[in-house]
């Protein structure tokens, strides 16, 4: 395994990806054991005082409702169901989210950019 330096925000993310995966197929032993261990090593680096405080936020069950939405548009674009563009639409809002985490529990921005979203955020104003 290795080890790579990520904001916060991009820490609960991935726990969520997993979340959702192991749930998706809960007798999956191993999705179960990285769910898991991420679980565990996200919570010994930031405390768990710090880590029930995210996981029970408003912010985070948003994180993780925005990458179910996302799950599911990656599935259903595999049959050409969904417009690419949608399935795009769906990660930037998983970045909006990202976004919020690290400022409301970190309090520092977020190092991920992204780059040609300037559409999007022309029609959220």
């Amino acid at each position: 395994m290795i080890n790579i330096l990520v904001d916060e925000s991009y820490a609960f993310d991935y726990l969520a990806i997993l979340h959702i995966k192991y749930l998706k197929d809960s007798t999956n032993i191993q999705k179960e054991l990285n769910f898991r261990t991420c679980w565990d090593y996200i919570k010994d680096q930031i405390g768990n005082t710090l880590f029930e405080k995210i996981i029970d936020s408003k912010e985070y069950k948003q994180c993780y409702k925005a990458n179910a939405k996302t799950y599911n548009a990656v599935e259903r674009a595999k049959k050409d169901k969904v417009k690419a563009s949608y399935v795009d639409q769906c990660n930037y809002e998983r970045f909006l989210i990202k976004q919020k985490i690290q400022e409301k529990f970190f309090n520092n921005p977020i190092t991920e950019t992204k780059i040609g979203y300037e559409l999007y955020q022309e029609n959220q104003e």
